[in-house]
This record gives structure tokens, sequence and C-alpha cells, in this order.
């Protein structure tokens, strides 16, 4: 058999939905106080549109200098932290062995010229003879045995003719010889290959350095002794190359122009079509209290590179930027932001907010408002352009959706506020009628509440 619900329970249940109902008279409908709006007049400014990256300081030229050749250290001359003039001199290694090659291979020269001057010497006593030989020949013995006096001749032409080919060819050789010494000894003294300033020095004096260079250039060398590279002497196989924010080095010698920095940020592939080289960036960096600096970008990486999150990767390009400006306060490694402008103008603006697709709001002097259509232009970050449809001064309507949905939260709490002040301090959820409310963990239990009622 169905019981009836008790008495009290109804009586209960109307007096909740007279509070619910008292409760929305006095807050009002939600709905009517999300309208949060304000004007802005309109004006000619700058419509910028951007993109953002993040990353770190680098210098903007990096130089890594090593010695071209082999032998020990007797003097460096820098430490780390100094500030060199290109052609500057950085360290010397032992030039012994190259001074004692160099003088060997001046003196096989010095042979092979000999050697040569002989064998012309020959070559031409040997012509002169020949040719008295065969006019003698020739008046004495007749025409028959004048073709045998041309053939020994022919035969000992050829032969000086040879030597003296040899002769030039060991001369030619030798040559290159003392060239390749000339360079190896060249290359016992290191010199800076551009103006900077020295980050790292790896080594000291006694120690033994193998030359060979650096990963980044080879020096080139010929088949004979000691061929070091001629930049040997400018700065060793230094190679010049764009920073990538790195400090180790296995050089000998790091030369850094820190006077200038650039940095390299990723940008998604969403964002990289409107990027082009050329155009300037504005570098915030954190460290220095947030102090921006003017930059553009100077290289536009080809190949992507990609990062797995979960279950998708990230397609991202890099993106190089150097530095307009300079601070005190910069050194590098420090992390910094990008924003790199992709399009700018000029023209009559328009908060972004205030549009509607292609329409715009315009509120008259006496408050009355209209809808007009625009013609927009640049997008930027905040604000569009407007081509045609507005003029500079008049006021259109901003809606603000953060603002509306603030309201809307706020006049919940209003409502909920109200409902716990007319049924005893618990609202729909909490603990109105002396208990659990409706929703808040049971029924009504009579007057006072507390858990469901017992059938």
């Amino acid at each position: 058999m169905r019981r009836r619900p008790a008495l009290t329970t109804v009586a209960l249940a109307a007096l909740a939905a007279a509070g619910v109902v008292g409760a929305v008279a006095v807050v009002g409908s939600p709905a009517t106080s999300t309208a949060q709006e304000r004007t802005a007049t309109v004006a000619r400014g700058v419509i910028q549109s951007t993109v953002s990256g993040s990353g770190n300081l680098a210098p903007a030229n990096q130089a890594d200098v090593d010695f071209a050749t082999s032998g020990e250290i007797t003097h460096i001359y820098v430490k780390a932290g100094q500030h060199v003039a290109r052609d500057e001199l950085l360290a010397k290694i032992d030039p012994d062995d190259a001074n004692v090659a160099l003088a060997q291979a001046q003196a096989s020269l010095q042979s092979a010229q000999d050697t040569l001057d002989q064998a012309v010497e020959a070559q031409d006593t040997a012509s002169t003879t020949t040719t008295a030989s065969t006019t003698t020949a020739g008046a004495t013995k007749g025409a028959s045995s004048g073709s045998g006096a041309d053939s020994s001749s022919g035969s000992g032409s050829a032969a000086s003719t040879m030597s003296v080919a040899a002769a030039q060819a060991n001369l030619d050789s030798a040559q290159l010889s003392v060239t390749s010494a000339e360079k190896t000894l060249a290359a016992a003294t290191l010199r800076a290959p551009m103006a900077g300033t020295v980050t790292v020095v790896n080594g000291s004096v006694g120690t033994t350095v193998s030359g060979g260079g650096s990963s980044s250039s080879s020096s080139s060398s010929s088949s004979d002794s000691g061929g070091a590279a001629v930049s040997g002497g400018l700065g060793g196989t230094g190679a010049s190359s764009s920073a990538s924010g790195s400090s180790s080095s296995s050089s000998f010698i790091t030369l850094a122009q820190i006077s200038r920095y650039k940095m390299q940020v990723s940008l998604s592939e969403s964002d990289i079509g409107s990027v082009k080289v050329g155009q300037p960036a504005t570098v915030t960096v954190n460290a220095a209290s947030g102090e921006e600096f003017a930059a553009r970008v100077t290289e536009i990486g080809v190949l992507s590179s990609s990062s797995d999150s979960g279950s998708s990767s990230a397609v991202s390009y890099p993106v190089t930027l150097t530095l307009d400006q300079t601070g005190k306060g910069l050194k590098a490694g420090m992390s910094a932001t990008a924003d790199i402008v992709t399009s700018q103008v000029t023209g009559i603006a328009v908060p972004s907010q205030a549009l509607t697709g292609s329409t715009v709001t315009v509120q008259a002097a006496d408050g009355t408002q209209t809808t007009q259509r625009v013609q927009t232009g640049v997008v930027g970050d905040s604000t569009t352009q407007v081509i045609s449809g507005l003029k500079v001064g008049d006021k259109v309507v901003v809606r603000s959706t953060a603002a509306a949905l603030g309201a809307a939260a706020g006049g919940s709490d209003q409502l909920n506020s109200a409902l716990r002040s007319r049924l005893g301090g618990g609202g729909l959820g909490g603990a109105g009628f002396g208990g659990a409310g409706f929703g808040g963990g049971g029924g009504v239990r009579g007057a006072g509440g507390g858990g469901g009622r017992t059938p």
C-alpha cells in the first residue's frame, strides 16, 4: 500500500518553492546582468599583427680558434674575458721543428735549382757539339755518312731535353715544399680571426696541441711535411659561425662578439608562413627587468623539428633574430621573448571586440545604437583596420565576453546568497531547513533535517 507524503513534507516543499521565487525576484534574472559593454572612439593608429616565440640570447658571432699544426705551447697572451682586435696575437707553439723543416726545404730548393742549371748548360753544350760534328762530317764523308750523324745528334738532343724537364719538375716540387714549410712556421703563431672577447682558453703553457683544427672547418695542406693551412697564422682553423647559445667548447680558444646578440625561437607551422627575413621584432629580456630591444629576422630554418607531446607531435621551425640594440645587463644565455611583426598598417582602427563578423554597433550622441557594415583590412593583435564604413570620431560599442561571464557568475552568487538568507543558511545545495537542504545529502526529515524520511 502506497503511503501519502506527510503534511509536514508538503508544507516545507511549498515554503521552499516560495523562497526560490522570492530570491529570484530580489536578485533578478542573471541574463539581464550579463550585458556588459563600453564605447570606444574610432581613431587613426597603427595596427600590428605579431607572432611570438621564446629562446635564449647568444653572441651574434662566435669563432673557435685552434692551431693548425702540432707542437708545445710556449706562450699564451690572452685570458678569458679579454677583448682582442682582429689579427691580434693569441698564443705561440715551439717553432724549432718548423724552422728546421723550412731550412731543409730551402736547401732542397737550392739544390734543385742548381741541378736545373746544370741540365740546361749540358743541353746547350750538347747542342753546340752536335752542330759542329754534323758540319765536319758533312764536309768529309758525304751524304751517306751524314744520315748517321743526324741520328746521333737527335738522340743526344732528346736525352738533354728529358734531363731538363726532370730537373724542372724537381724544382717545382721543391718550391712547393718551401711554401708548405713557411705556412707551417706561420701556423706556430695563433692570431685572432676577428675582433671579439675571449670566452674560453683550453690549454696552458707546456701542454702539447695536436693541431688539425675544429670540427666545423678543415685545414688544407700539401703532400709534403708540415702542410698547414694559410689561416694558421691568422687564427688557426678558426671557424666563424652563428652562436647557438652553448658555452661549451673543445677548441683551444673561443672568441665571441658579445657586443651584439642574436636569439633563436621556434614557431609553429601555422605561424611560420607569415614570417619573412627582414621583418622587425621586439625582444623582451626577462632578466633585464623586462627591457625591450629592437631586433629583426635574419634567418628562417628550412627543416622543421618536431617535439612529441603525448599522442601528438608539434612541428616547429627555427627562426633566428639579430638584436639591433644592446644593454649593459645583457649576457649570453639569458631567456627572452620575441614578438615578430608580420604585418603593420596605419589607418582607422577599432577594437577587435567591437566587430561582429563584418558589422559594428555605432552609438549616436543621444545614446541610440545602430548596426553598421564595415570593410576590414589587417587584423592586429587587439585592433582591426577598418577600410570603409566608419570615420574618425565615431563611437562603437565594445562588448566584453569576459565581463559578461563575470557578471553571470556574480548574479549566480547573489541568487544563492538570497536563497541562503531565506531558507535558513544552506541555500539549494547546503544545509537549508536546518539540515541537508534540497540536494545536500538527504531528504526532509521533519522540521529538523538530518536524513531521509523513514517509510
